[in-house]
């Protein structure tokens, strides 16, 4: 059967990624654009076609920074929605797939070779089972891996437990609760926003003049960046300790992402390790459980592909 050429893209909330696969197993022409200077998904999807001078694609996977539960699909973080029957009619006739975007990236997994994954502490024997990916960025995404089928979660919305070991989170809760009137979610502390957020309280400003990217470029000479970078740690740990046990993942906890990046870079992993496992009950669970940081920055164009072989 002759593979139809199609489109891949993995949208969060701030960037558009798109490419084009002729085959099936490669993609070419990657490029960025910005979600907010364009009004609407069909507009984003002819803005990069025109880029790139192409004509005449009518099929299309599209990952997105949302929940994929019916024909409206409606951005968490940005203001970005739009009907996936209107999209197939006006642009992919010949097919079109949408699936949330920590999904469309777990669909890589599987497919992840030794040499493309760094392990997080001690080496362990490889175990059968349940699988999580976890990524934050401008917010908190999550999937599961059982077997070949991937589940896509919102469990970033999960509240933080209001009881917390770490000195200092507690203020930070109250700050947030003070200010928001609710208990905070991992997403809003684990993600860009929960940096700047972290670092506003921990160094009593009321106004950032750091990009998250910098809060975690500066620990080295910042001594609240450094603070952040360890009570965000201390949090991530935390957070894939409840979701390690939620899911049974003893066949591996993947990390992926720029921040996920910057937080591990430069850390002390059996120090991580000894928070993520961290448990009265279930130590001899997540003793077992390895933990990977992933190093490829292209999970969703590669899970873009296995997805476009599959329709």
């Amino acid at each position: 059967m002759n593979f139809k050429p199609s489109l891949l893209a993995d949208l969060g909330a701030t960037n558009a990624r798109f490419a084009i696969s002729t085959d099936g197993k490669t993609y070419r022409d990657s490029l960025k654009l910005k979600i907010s200077e364009y009004d609407s998904m069909e507009s984003l999807c002819q803005g990069y076609l025109e880029l790139i001078d192409l004509k005449g694609l009518k099929r299309a996977v599209i990952g997105v920074a949302a929940p994929v539960i019916a024909d409206s699909v409606s951005f968490v973080n940005c203001d970005l929605e739009f009907s996936q029957s209107e999209l197939q009619s006006s642009l992919f006739s010949e097919g079109l797939r949408v699936v949330n975007d920590l999904a469309l990236q777990a669909h890589a997994v599987n497919f992840l070779k030794d040499d493309e994954l760094e392990v997080i502490g001690a080496r362990l024997p490889y175990l059968e089972g349940p699988k999580i990916l976890v990524i934050p960025g401008t917010g908190l995404g999550m999937a599961g891996i059982i077997k070949e089928e991937v589940v896509s979660t919102e469990a970033g919305h999960l509240n933080i437990p209001a009881k917390i070991k770490k000195e200092g989170l507690d203020r930070i809760i109250d700050v947030f609760r003070r200010k928001t009137g609710r208990m905070p979610t991992f997403e809003d502390f684990l993600s860009g926003k929960g940096l700047i957020f972290f670092y506003n309280v921990l160094s009593g400003q009321e106004e950032c003049q750091l990009s998250s990217e910098e809060i975690l470029l500066n620990y080295n000479t910042d001594s609240i960046c450094l603070e952040v970078k360890d009570s965000m740690n201390y949090l991530y740990a935390a957070y894939l300790r409840y979701i390690t046990l939620v899911w049974g993942a003893l066949g591996g906890v993947y990390l992926a992402g720029s921040i996920t990046n910057s937080l591990l870079s430069d850390i002390d992993n059996s120090e991580f390790r000894n928070i993520f496992e961290d448990s009265d009950t279930m130590k001899g669970l997540l003793r077992v459980t390895s933990i990977y940081r992933v190093k490829p920055q292209d999970l969703g164009f590669r899970g873009a592909l296995k997805l476009t072989r599959d329709f």
